[in-house]
């Protein structure tokens, strides 16, 4: 054997150490400046993140009733792909042997939808056929309860993948929908509020997502020591709002019923407390289901109540009243020459809704009988820069600041814009336009000793711990003396007692006070027919307003009236408010004269 060349040895020698050199060096650089991104690589690849969805806030009643909640659910999604490569093994014992050996029973689809529909309550076969195919992700099951997925991932099987999502219900249905209005599903599987308080309130009820993340191996099991990170979600706070959900469900059905009958386009109802300006209900026909909006009109999904406008009628001349008594230009006991047509001087001819031979009549005789004519002529004592700031000072031209979108203000021009015929149409309520829920805000002014406290429907916030911040009542801004409305009260007291247009507003055991409506729609067909009024009259604790759109029968008397009667009773049976002996004894007494007026005029014409 060749002794090797010492040259050779040397190179040899030299190349080892090259080598070696290179792989230390490289083995260094990998350690000291690859290192770190490295282990940050594999741990990324062997960690598994997820979000946490939070909550959204409650909607609730002023009971505490839930109306709007939240819940999260998972999506069952399925890599078809991966499933395809499933193999379904179980333990079994060689009967020869007595060895333990794992043996494959299943396989694919059909093996994986065996496991899962049973769980899922669905049938094995048409799951199974969901699940076949190349798609990465299809949905084979939605709105999976969390204790459904944990015992559909506790089956390991690969490809079945969830996902987590927050869905909003709506447990009382349609019950003051307009109210609250519905969600849709944003970015980030985040619930967004698109109508009602689930938009003005979004901040507020959207949580804070969470999120965890965990370290496993190759088998999917988690790495003991490996990291795990989990960061709660923050539910929303909850909004309570001041609607009684009882009174609201009798108030739906109640408007739905006339709008039904009379063919009317829409109607909606307000019902107010006069002090507080909290609202008991804010209705509108065909309330949408928040659930799923899509099955109500586009024209029906929002509040009509707060965003509808038109011509107040009648309504309007309440504020005419008003102002003539608080200004001393008349008195409920100033009588009025009142035929059926007057012209006034600067040649505008006006007239009653029915003609009637000329009647001496007192200011709460006018108001009474609606006389058009008889408002004119009261009016008419005002400057009209005068009554305009009552239209203002009631709230006519100005946003009530309800917590609701798209509040519309109405519209009131200004005085010296007015014409020779609209100085004299604003006196009873045309050529001026607003809302239900102004209206409403006319009477509650009228029945709170001449203060208007604006509406609110958001009662208190709470948040994720239970604490409350109620919502402060406002200081309420002095319309009209506590005089004026006192005797404006006895006045609309008249309007519901016999031979008044509002005999149908009456309920036994207690006093109303209101005016009905009656208007022309100028841009169209059709009248609105309204009533607004206030009870128990002497010591109120609601006012409401109803108004029904193009209905087929023309008054507010017979229309409107029947509606505020039924809604009004269920609230003092709600609020605990009894009937008044007193009054219970005074519509008895009325009731007997007037049998016996009709009795003795019976008589009398049998004897003609």
């Amino acid at each position: 054997m060749n002794p090797v060349n010492p040259s050779r040895r040397r190179v040899l020698q030299l190349m080892g150490l090259a080598g070696f050199g290179a792989l230390a060096g490289r083995t260094a650089w990998l350690q000291v400046v690859e290192g770190a991104d490295l282990a940050t690589k594999a741990k990324d690849e062997r960690t598994v993140a997820w979000t946490n969805r939070a909550p959204r806030g409650d909607i609730l009643g002023r009971d505490g009733t839930v109306l709007a909640s939240s819940a999260v659910s998972y999506d069952i999604g399925v890599n078809q792909v991966k499933v395809a490569q499933y193999e379904r093994s179980e333990e079994r014992t060689d009967p020869a042997t007595g060895e333990v050996r794992s043996v494959v029973v299943g396989h694919g689809a059909a093996a994986a939808a065996e496991q899962m529909a049973e769980i899922l309550g669905v049938d094995a076969q048409e799951l199974g056929a969901k699940m076949v195919g190349e798609s990465t992700y299809v949905v084979v099951a939605e709105a999976v309860a969390p204790d459904t997925w944990r015992r559909v991932n506790a089956l390991a099987i690969p490809g079945v993948e969830p996902d987590q999502r927050t869905r909003r219900t709506y447990p009382a249905g349609s019950v003051a929908g307009n109210v609250l209005g519905y969600t849709y599903e944003g970015t980030g599987r985040t619930l967004i509020g698109s109508a009602g308080l689930e938009l003005t309130q979004n901040d507020v009820l959207t949580g804070v997502d969470g999120q965890g993340r965990v370290e496993v191996g190759k088998s999917g099991a988690i790495i003991p020591t490996g990291e795990q990170k989990e960061v709660p979600a923050v539910a929303g706070d909850s909004v309570r709002m001041t609607i009684n959900p009882d009174l609201q469900a009798v108030a739906q059905e109640a408007i739905d019923e006339v709008v039904d009958a009379q063919g009317a386009d829409w109607g909606c109802v307000v019902v107010m407390e006069p002090a507080t300006g909290k609202l008991l209900v804010l209705a509108d026909s065909d309330a949408v289901n928040p659930a799923k909006p899509s099955e109500t009109p586009e024209s029906s999904r929002n509040a009509r109540s707060v965003q509808a406008i038109f011509e107040p009628g009648s309504v309007g001349k309440v504020i005419t009243f008003a102002a003539a008594l608080e200004e001393g230009t008349m008195t409920p006991e100033d009588t009025w020459t009142v035929p059926y047509n007057w012209t006034a001087a600067n040649g505008q001819s006006f007239h009653d809704s029915h003609y009637h031979e000329t009647q001496t009549l007192t200011s709460a005789g006018v108001l009474a009988e609606s006389s058009n004519v008889g408002t004119v002529q009261i009016g008419e004592q005002l400057d009209d820069a005068v009554r305009h700031d009552y239209l203002k000072r009631f709230g006519f031209g100005a946003l009530t600041g309800i917590e609701m979108p798209a509040e519309s203000a109405g519209m009131v021009a200004a005085a010296a814009d007015w014409d020779d015929r609209t100085r004299y149409t604003t006196m009873f309520g045309q050529g001026i336009a607003g809302t239900a829920l102004q209206a409403a805000q006319v009477l509650a002014t009228v029945a709170n000793k001449g203060m208007r406290v604006p509406p609110r429907v958001v009662d208190a916030w709470i948040d994720a711990d239970g604490n409350e911040t109620p919502q402060e009542i406002p200081a309420g801004e002095r319309v009209i003396s506590e005089a004026t409305a006192e005797a404006l009260t006895e006045m609309l007291i008249g309007v519901t007692q016999d031979g008044g247009t509002a005999e149908a507003a009456s309920i036994d055991g207690y006093l109303v006070a209101g005016k009905t409506g009656t208007t022309e729609i100028l841009t169209e067909d059709g009248t609105v027919a309204s009533f607004v009024g206030f009870t128990p009259a002497r010591d109120p604790a609601i006012a409401v307003a109803v108004i029904v759109y193009r209905p087929r029968d023309t008054y507010g008397g017979t229309v409107s009236a029947p509606v505020f009667r039924k809604v009004a009773l269920a609230a003092m049976h709600s609020l605990g408010i009894a009937p008044d002996p007193s009054v219970i004894a005074a519509q008895a007494a009325a009731e007997t004269d007037a049998a016996v007026e009709a009795a003795q005029s019976e008589s009398a014409d049998e004897e003609g």
